[in-house]
């Protein structure tokens, strides 16, 4: 359950994006579907990144925020994994970091407020917060530099 709402929200911007630049367009009743390759392409991607870059999120997630014996990683998961399915089903686009931090979190908690440690906690939520406006940032210069400046776009 962890890849399918973040997979869903990149499936929807490629497509947005295909539908912007022409190159897909709307089935006969209107409605608009990712493309085989956008969905296999994403399916691929959260595969490899998870693959690549997956333990060092486990081990920030599982030791350094809070150490988790196999039991709490098991309700952690399942907890966060139930809300995953059920925002994906209800098409409501949430962040997996954010669900299973926040399930961590509530694990560590239930074995008192210092099963936590709150300054990587901390260190997570200012990462979330500079990362739209930083991205944001980025994609703006881009848009300058090639559709501004190079005309590419």
């Amino acid at each position: 359950n962890h890849g399918l709402n973040d997979a869903q929200k990149v499936m929807g911007i490629i497509t947005m994006a295909l539908l912007a630049g022409g190159v897909q367009t709307p089935g006969p009743d209107g409605s608009v579907r990712p493309e085989l390759w956008v969905v296999a392409s994403c399916g691929i991607m959260i595969s490899l990144g998870t693959a690549i870059g997956g333990w060092k999120v486990i081990k920030t997630l599982g030791v350094s925020l809070s150490k988790l014996n196999p039991m709490g990683g098991f309700v952690a998961e399942t907890s966060a994994s139930a809300v995953l399915l059920t925002a994906a089903g209800l098409g409501i686009p949430v962040s997996t970091t954010h669900t299973i931090t926040g399930a961590v979190m509530g694990t560590g908690l239930s074995r008192g407020i210092n099963s936590v440690r709150w300054a990587v906690g901390q260190k997570i939520i200012w990462a979330w917060i500079f990362t739209l406006p930083a991205t944001s940032i980025l994609a703006g210069a881009a848009y300058w530099i090639l559709a501004v400046n190079l005309g590419v776009l």
